[in-house]
């Protein structure tokens, strides 16, 4: 049987090292992932081809032109737009935090000229350029300020569409200027979103990094999993895993197409909800309470952050097993100077240590479940996941 400890020394060497290590690791493991690229066959002309795990992405050569196709689900409605290639864009302006993290990862915030509210900025240094006024903030939904966008004459605006109240894309439409709504975050698998990189690449001419970027992430990725499937092929039971919170007496919980579902799958977890084929998922909390014993970890629990604001927003929440063994884990491990949660900035583009960071929380469990309880998974940066009875 594969030893936790055997999975923490792979993890170490691969994540602690990104050049000769990294390759030679690589070579030596890559006969362990199944998953190979789907197959390309011509299309005709005008027709981009699909990538390899996002759903709502396409790059390719239309016609001669390198183009992007963007889909978007916007309440009821499917919005489709195209973007060709021009000239590297050098000001843009971000309005969520995955893009923000998308172009930290190629190294191009530089070319970043607005944000939304600085306030949720997680990078260190993008924050200091924000409140040092170098980059200016424009807010976002109703708080858009319109003349700001005109006045910094960006060559894009970034931003998203959710069929709700706080959209802002018809308003920045109205102005004329161009405009880009990503949707990395209606992707269901990590790679997926990942993938989205390659978008990043197109649009300022570092096509080749953020493949590279890509290609690096997904295979270490694909072996992680395959360490945990390996070890969850051995054991009678893999750790049952809860996600969500209550509110108002409805639990609000990711589905079982959902990019949490997947990731606790691929981390040797079993979601109580993975035979779900929806992505969002409501139940009352008497539903919740009748799987309390079921749920050996949980996961996500909402916007709180400790196990008392936990109970002051839900006392029954103290019934579930995973809370009574103390094996609650919130993805807030990492914030910026003014709060901002990293999670929703930059584990986008980290899908492998991401993973890594899951399966150490089902391993630890499955080596043994007492020292679960106040364990916090990993040591090596960035970290996202603690263990909230740990603080």
């Amino acid at each position: 049987m594969l030893k936790i400890n055997t999975l923490h020394t792979f993890f170490r060497s691969v994540l602690g090292a990104r050049t000769g290590l990294f390759a030679l690791v690589i070579l030596l493991l890559m006969g362990c992932s199944a998953e190979k690229s789907p197959e390309k066959t011509a299309l005709p002309c005008g027709e981009l081809p699909p990538l390899e795990y996002a759903k709502n992405l396409k790059i390719g050569d239309s016609c001669g032109v390198q183009m992007a196709e963007i889909r978007s689900i916007v309440g009821r409605d499917t919005l489709i737009r195209r973007f060709r290639r021009a000239a590297p864009l050098s000001r843009v302006v971000a309005l969520s935090s995955a893009q923000i993290g998308y172009m930290l990862r190629l190294g191009e915030q530089g070319r970043i000229v607005a944000v939304g509210d600085g306030k949720y900025v997680a990078d260190s240094a993008l924050y200091q350029n924000v409140a040092a006024g170098a980059v200016a903030q424009v807010g976002s939904g109703p708080t858009l300020s319109l003349e700001k966008l005109m006045g910094l004459q960006p060559q894009l605006v970034m931003s998203f569409a959710t069929g709700g109240g706080q959209d802002d894309y018809e308003r920045i439409e109205a102005l004329g200027l161009p405009l880009m709504l990503t949707s990395e975050w209606q992707e269901e698998h990590p790679l997926a979103k990942v993938e989205w990189i390659k978008l990043y690449g197109m649009l300022f001419g570092v096509e080749s990094r953020a493949d590279s970027i890509y290609e690096q992430s997904k295979l270490v990725y694909l072996v992680t999993k395959s360490f945990a499937e390996t070890n969850k092929g051995q054991i009678p039971d893999c750790p049952r895993v809860l996600a969500g919170m209550s509110y108002g007496g409805v639990w609000y919980a990711p589905g079982g197409n959902s990019y949490t579902a997947q990731l606790i799958k691929d981390a040797g977890g079993s979601y109580l909800w993975a035979g779900d084929s929806s992505r969002e998922l409501r139940f009352s909390l008497e539903e919740i309470i009748a799987l309390a014993d079921s749920a050996d970890i949980w996961i996500n629990p909402g916007m709180f952050s400790t196990p008392e604001e936990i109970l002051a927003a839900e006392p029954r929440a103290a019934r579930i097993k995973a809370f009574k063994e103390k094996r609650v884990y919130q993805n807030d491990g990492r914030r910026g100077p003014g709060g901002g949660n990293d999670f929703y900035e930059s584990a986008v583009t980290y899908p492998e240590e991401l993973l890594r960071e899951m399966t150490q929380i089902t391993q630890i469990f499955v080596q043994n479940p007492d020292s679960a309880k106040n364990a916090t998974p990993g040591s090596t940066q960035p970290r996202w996941y603690r263990n909230i009875f740990n603080f």
